[in-house]
């Protein structure tokens, strides 16, 4: 019985040891992240293939920033995709084989990277008369570039018109601005707001306190300046199944606890001067004579 007791034991704990060594392994490969590219890289690719590049997300200034080279069909945008920031850009169907040099330009710099010393090269393989041919179909069955952005959870929101986060239905939210777009007292509005949100704050950083629609369906929301066209930020409205549930309410929609509506208050006036004429009445009547 004690041979048995010990075998069990010991079996139970292979099986642990086993759980902790995969869960461990699970860890490390879910823990791999993209490796920025260093400057001066070589990367080798095809005609029609889609290639990443990518900055430690420490560098100050590089999101929105182009990533151009005359083999690309588009120029590709740094974007925040937390702990990086990456690029995706589409050699184009009839570059020839060669080496060609990979720049960065500002927002508005030139599509082909014309100046400045180059930051990365690629090298595009030859391929066959058949691949090339089948070239432009790959292409355009390319899934679009995603233009969300992906920031850390500790940073404000928004720290730009792509920093998408997820907000639940009756969730109180803080759009902060920290640069000279917004002004003590602006506005912002969205539909998916119970009303506006009004700035405050110092120069140098305004917030406002903004609440969820609890009505709000699910899906891509904007937020704009009251009276503006620009998009200022963008949110997502979780799919909750609370949302229309009693625990979910449009505070900006409620009374203040503190303020009787107008025909209560009227109601309650009345029945006070009705009370007191009756009270009077029946002193009159008791009063003797």
């Amino acid at each position: 019985m004690v041979r048995t007791k010990t075998a069990a034991a010991g079996v139970a704990a292979l099986a642990l040891l086993l759980m902790a060594s995969a869960g461990t392994a699970f860890a490390v490969r879910t823990a791999d992240q993209p490796t920025p590219l260093a400057d001066g890289a070589r990367l080798p690719a095809s005609p029609g293939e889609r290639l990443t590049f990518t900055l430690p997300a420490s560098l100050p200034g590089k999101n929105g920033n182009r990533v151009v080279s005359e083999v690309f069909v588009a120029p590709g945008t740094l974007r925040m995709n937390d702990p990086v920031v990456t690029a995706v850009a589409t050699v184009a169907c009839d570059t020839p084989p060669g080496v060609y040099p990979v720049r960065q330009t500002g927002p508005g710099g030139p599509a082909e990277g014309a100046g400045g010393e180059p930051w990365v090269s690629v090298e595009v393989a030859d391929i066959g008369a058949a691949e090339r041919a089948a070239c432009p179909g790959k292409v355009a069955a390319l899934p679009p570039e995603q233009p969300e952005e992906h920031w850390p959870a500790g940073r404000s929101w928004p720290q730009s018109p792509w920093d998408v986060r997820t907000f639940r239905p009756g969730e109180e939210v803080t759009p902060t601005a920290s640069d000279a777009s917004a002004g003590y007292g602006d506005t912002l509005t969205s539909p998916g707001f119970t009303g506006r949100a009004v700035m405050r704050g110092a120069k140098a950083v305004v917030t406002a306190a903004a609440t969820i629609r609890c009505d709000a369906g699910p899906g891509l929301y904007e937020v704009r300046w009251a009276g503006g066209d620009e998009v200022w930020a963008r949110y997502r409205v979780a799919d909750s199944a609370e949302q229309n549930s009693p625990a979910c309410r449009d505070r900006a929609a409620e009374p203040a606890p503190w303020r009787t509506p107008w025909p209560a208050a009227g109601t309650a006036a009345a029945l006070a001067a009705a009370g007191v004429a009756a009270y009077a009445v029946a002193r009159r009547r008791r009063r003797p004579r």
